[in-house]
């Protein structure tokens, strides 16, 4: 992972992963590396990884009810969003993975966000999405990473 992207984990109050390690090493090092670690796995995870984490998960945030997941069902990326709203009851944000693209969007009253990728790849840079609630708020902040 960039440096600079090692930094924003290092200094985030809560590091949420959404799946798609691949490798039990990386799991490992965010686990070290994060104040506070949530993650889900992913399709591409290897067994040891399913064992340790959910395919979904639900936490709170000064009142604010956040659902993670990365879809196990893999498939193609259009109609990700309806499909992953129907796995979510009374969510206020929806952190998710699979695609690996970058998306940031509100539906109705539900933030969607998945952060993209935190490798750089061909021509894509590696991505961070940073979620701040504050009171009633909720901000996104997309970061990309050399």
């Amino acid at each position: 992972m960039p440096r600079g992207l090692l930094a924003e984990l290092a200094a985030a109050d809560l590091v949420v992963h959404c799946g798609d390690y691949v490798s039990i090493a990386l799991l490992r090092e965010l686990r070290q590396l994060a104040r506070s670690f949530i993650g889900v796995c992913g399709n591409m995870d290897p067994k040891e990884i399913r064992d340790e984490l959910p395919d979904k998960t639900v936490f709170e945030v000064e009142g604010r009810r956040i659902g993670v997941i990365h879809p196990l069902w893999g498939g193609p990326p259009w109609g990700i969003r309806e499909d992953i709203s129907r796995e979510f009851e009374g969510v206020d944000v929806i952190l998710f993975g699979h695609t690996h693209d970058i998306c940031h969007e509100t539906i109705g009253s539900v933030v969607f966000l998945n952060p993209g990728q935190a490798y750089p790849s061909f021509r894509t840079p590696a991505s961070a999405g940073i979620l701040a609630i504050e009171g009633e708020g909720i901000t996104v902040e997309l970061k990309t990473f050399t």
